[in-house]
């Protein structure tokens, strides 16, 4: 089961994107319910991530629905709303400017996004907000608390619904599409020589 409880540090805005890959969106959950963070969204992010889970058909209206809710139940503190007039006043991506604005509602520093170009640099820099791809942040933190990372990693191992994919590489192999770095940080970590099909 997962380690989720709602720690005391620096808060961090997950946009959609980030959220849309199953083994990616467990991992940041992880890692946040361990203490590595303090996971954001706002319901227009959670929504368009559900809305394009269930379009292409990965999971079923019903699915997305307990996801909201068990997403929401775990994290109480996550979901914030932008105060209005603030998203429109955003200088990025007009489809991403509502991600910026649950930032600095959020008062986060950081967001993480897989699409870094609809947020540019100058922009965010005038506001005290970064945006850093999955692949990099998840790389800062195995830089920060390697071993909370790989327990983390071991839990969602543990929890496949599917016996023969209870192995660290199979979970690995997902997360390479969006964080090879990280995926070759964990690879080449002491702690897994003795076995990547171990739980």
């Amino acid at each position: 089961m997962s380690l989720w409880l709602e720690p005391a540090v620096f808060p961090v805005v997950l946009d959609s994107c980030v959220l849309y890959p199953y083994v990616l969106r467990d991992l940041l959950l992880e890692a946040s319910s361990a203490g590595l963070y303090r996971v954001h969204w706002s319901p227009k992010i959670l929504e368009d991530m559900l809305r394009n889970v269930v379009k292409d058909r990965r999971i079923t209206s019903d699915h997305a629905n307990r996801l909201r809710f068990k997403m929401n139940a775990a994290f109480p503190s996550a979901s914030v709303t932008p105060a209005a007039g603030i998203t429109e006043a955003v200088a990025c991506h007009p489809d991403d400017r509502h991600v910026v604005a649950t930032a600095m509602a959020a008062k986060a520093e950081l967001i993480v996004t897989d699409n870094i170009s609809d947020f540019p640099a100058q922009a965010l820099n005038s506001l005290g907000i970064e945006a850093v791809t999955s692949d990099k942040f998840l790389c800062d933190l195995w830089d920060l608390q390697p071993e909370i990372l790989l327990r983390c990693l071991q839990i969602i191992v543990s929890r496949q619904k599917d016996p023969k994919n209870r192995i660290m590489s199979f979970v690995l192999d997902n997360l390479n599409w969006q964080a090879k770095d990280f995926v070759d940080y964990v690879k080449g970590c002491e702690m897994l020589v003795k076995g990547l099909t171990a739980p």
